[in-house]
């Protein structure tokens, strides 16, 4: 077989799939229709129920927020939001309100928390993408996790308390002892590092200005030999570009003393996404759907009573 008599094989079965497709959905049609009494109680309960589970103080939100580690690893952070997790699961309101030191209205509709990874794709120390589906290779070299940047997300059905919650995360994180001890040693290490880029830049700048006036003409002269003469080209070389490239170290290095605030800190506030999960025309569709396929089941059960009971019996 070449590839032209394989590549219309699956034409072929390709529209042997559509044709069996449409079959399907008139039979399905057929059967509804004769069987009405039951599709259509099927098809409005299960509308009802997408319609109630929708309605506005049931809608849930996602809030999130993208988070600068400083000292601990982003794997430290989920051993320590872990518990959020569990106490979700078994939990729901007590465990949460009390670990994360709500009052039970600022804990009410609190739904699931999780945390994703951050993913750098030119390894630059940019964030470029969330995993919010944790399929990221960890073995790739060029599209790397952030080992300092992370997401963290919980679900609410009070948008109104997101800022609040938020808040209150961040400082059971930040509470932690283990974090704790890897921010300060990360704060002490930053402001070394900042004092000493500080006295280098000082260092420099008195080191080129006694260059410059003392020393920089006569050091700096270049000889050639000629015809038996010796030629000189006085020039002074500047080191501004080198000194520029330090000064940039530096300013990254107080941008980041300044973000050394706490062991975890929020890029901005816990912003909440306006698009519920549960809106009223996605939850009414698939309710539609699911009680239309629920009831066409029901009914092709009774149409086929005699042979399902024939069957049973041989059983």
């Amino acid at each position: 077989m070449n590839l032209f008599d394989l590549t219309a094989a699956f034409f072929r079965w390709m529209g042997k799939v559509c044709i069996g497709a449409w079959h399907l959905c008139l039979d399905s049609v057929r059967l509804a229709l004769h069987y009405w009494f039951i599709t259509v109680p099927c098809i409005i309960i299960f509308f009802g129920a997408g319609y109630y589970y929708s309605r506005p103080l049931n809608r849930i939100y996602k809030a999130e927020a993208i988070v600068y580690l400083n000292g601990p690893l982003a794997e430290d952070v989920k051993q320590a939001f872990r518990p959020l997790e569990f106490s979700y699961r078994f939990f729901p309101n007590q465990e949460i309100t009390a670990a994360l030191n709500l009052t039970p209205d600022q804990a009410d509709g609190l739904v699931k928390f999780e945390t994703f990874e951050v993913i750098d794709f030119l390894n630059d120390s940019t964030a470029d993408m969330v995993d919010y589906r944790h399929k990221h290779d960890v073995t790739d070299t060029i599209n790397v996790v952030m080992p300092n940047v992370m997401c963290l997300r919980f679900r609410t059905k009070r948008p109104d308390n997101v800022p609040v919650v938020g808040e209150h995360i961040l400082a059971y994180l930040n509470s932690n002892p283990s974090l704790q001890a890897s921010f300060e040693k990360k704060r002490a290490l930053q402001e070394r590092k900042v004092q000493f880029c500080h006295d280098q830049l000082e260092k420099l700048d008195s080191l080129t200005s006694a260059f410059y006036f003392e020393q920089g003409g006569a050091a700096q002269a270049q000889m050639k030999w000629g015809n038996g003469m010796v030629l000189g080209r006085r020039e002074i070389k500047l080191f501004t570009p080198e000194i520029m490239e330090f000064y940039n170290t530096t300013e990254h290095a107080d941008r980041e003393l300044a973000m050394c605030t706490a062991p975890v800190v929020a890029q901005q506030a816990f912003t909440t996404i306006p698009r519920a999960l549960n809106g009223r025309l996605k939850c009414t569709l698939i309710a539609l759907i699911t009680g239309y396929i629920l009831g066409c089941l029901i009914a092709l059960a009774l149409k086929r009573r005699k042979e399902i009971a024939e069957w049973y019996r041989k059983g």
